[in-house]
């Protein structure tokens, strides 16, 4: 089963190898650069997971989730924030409907196994 995941990060060569790192790993990967490209991809198709950085222009990713949350048919896609920040930004995006998190810089396998449970269930 295809499994689509979309990664929501404003600095280009991040979100670059992320997505393929993702891809390598047979993900369908799509990208946005902050929150409000995010939104509008996903409502045209609703990611089955979202990896989001929290601290972007535009729209932060705590104000993305809370919008996500908002959209019936993403209620429950389970949600991944990157932080290189705070406890109180990781809560934050807790609290708005983040499923988990996962500091920077990014320990690859940790989020494959983040993922893993996430989509099994």
């Amino acid at each position: 089963m295809e499994r689509k995941i979309l990664v929501v990060e404003d600095h280009p060569d991040s979100r670059d190898l992320l997505a393929l790192y993702l891809r390598m790993q047979g993900y369908t990967v799509y990208t946005a650069e902050d929150g409000r490209e995010a939104l509008k991809l996903i409502q045209l198709d609703c990611p089955h997971l979202i990896i989001t950085d929290l601290s972007m222009p535009h729209m932060d990713g705590v104000e993305m989730i809370k919008q996500v949350r908002q959209i019936p048919e993403c209620r429950t896609t389970p949600i991944i924030v990157m932080t290189a920040y705070s406890n109180d930004e990781e809560s934050a995006a807790c609290r708005a409907g983040a499923n988990q998190s996962i500091s920077k810089p990014i320990e690859y396998e940790s989020l494959i196994h983040q993922i893993s449970q996430l989509l099994s269930v």
